[in-house]
């Protein structure tokens, strides 16, 4: 009696459960077709190019309501020429802000909120009240060699660019070593795991020539004497490309010791980000060792070096 009781009640839990779910379900379905205003559905409402109307927020702002948007925020943002043309209302002209004003009276009426960026421009960063020397900027450096003691009376050369300020000068002692790359002649032997044909192009002094290294992959170094490392510099091409990487130094007692981990981000070639073909330096505390080894984690699949 007990045993068929418990079942009972078992399957009259099973059922109930069942029923909750397929209500969850039917509440979840509607919810997104019609989304109810406590959904907070946000957007960016970007005023482009000064292309901007009261007849064209009104209708904006009801397209939101109709879509289920109760919650945009402004921002007055310029494209390239010619990416749409430029419009003739300029921001915080007295026609901007009775468009601006239209635009808050009828999200106001459409219960939809309204944020603002604090500024112009495509980062909330520009507008007339930001200083030159509060502005984001550039910082290049220039370098020389001196061989002291003496009087210094020649700094770094900087009339090569025009418009740039000092900011500070470091001096600092320079390694005997500071120059020192390890090359081809110095290497005793090298291998990958899993093995390549291609690992003899790693150092063969021609840029064109790559190794793919898809997936994971160890990169031993073996040189005729040790060598004190300070910085990994990589060479990768052009393309889009990733991976994670670690670099190791064998210790006294035959053990390899990692000295860093690294990542390879190849993704963004914009010219205002930098030089698309520069390589991937890493920099890491002085080691000194006869063998080393690089390992190459979750690389992509056209990884190459």
């Amino acid at each position: 009696m007990k045993q068929a009781l418990k079942n009972s009640l078992t399957g009259l839990l099973f059922l109930l459960l069942g029923a909750c779910s397929h209500n969850n379900y039917q509440k979840l379905a509607s919810g997104f077709t019609n989304p109810p205003d406590s959904v907070q559905t946000s957007v960016y409402w970007y005023w482009i190019s000064d292309n901007i109307s009261k007849e064209g927020v009104i209708k904006d702002l009801k397209a939101m309501k109709q879509a289920g948007i109760n919650r945009a925020f402004i921002g007055n943002i310029g494209l390239d020429a010619g990416q749409p043309p430029y419009g003739k209302v300029k921001i915080f002209s007295q026609e901007w802000w009775e468009i601006l004003h239209t635009a808050l009276k009828t999200a106001t009426e459409l219960n939809i909120e309204i944020g603002i960026f604090n500024s112009p421009g495509w980062s909330q960063s520009g507008g007339p009240w930001v200083k030159p020397n509060q502005a984001m900027r550039y910082l290049v450096a220039s370098q020389m060699n001196v061989s002291g003691p003496s009087l210094l009376t020649q700094l770094p050369n900087i009339d090569q660019y025009p418009g740039f300020q000092p900011v500070k000068i470091i001096a600092y002692p320079k390694p005997k070593d500071h120059e020192a790359v390890i090359t081809e002649e110095e290497i005793e032997q090298f291998h990958a795991n899993p093995k390549t044909n291609q690992i003899n192009l790693l150092f063969d002094k021609k840029p064109e020539t790559f190794v793919t290294i898809p997936g994971n992959r160890e990169i031993e170094i073996l040189l005729k004497k040790p060598f004190t490392c300070r910085s990994l510099i990589l060479h990768t091409p052009a393309i889009v490309s990733t991976a994670d990487g670690m670099l190791l130094a064998e210790d006294n007692n035959g053990t390899f010791v990692p000295v860093t981990h690294f990542k390879v981000n190849r993704t963004n070639f914009a010219k205002n980000v930098g030089d698309p073909n520069a390589p991937t330096v890493i920099a890491c505390p002085d080691v000194t060792s006869q063998k080393y080894k690089i390992i190459f984690q979750n690389t992509s699949p056209q990884f190459s070096l």
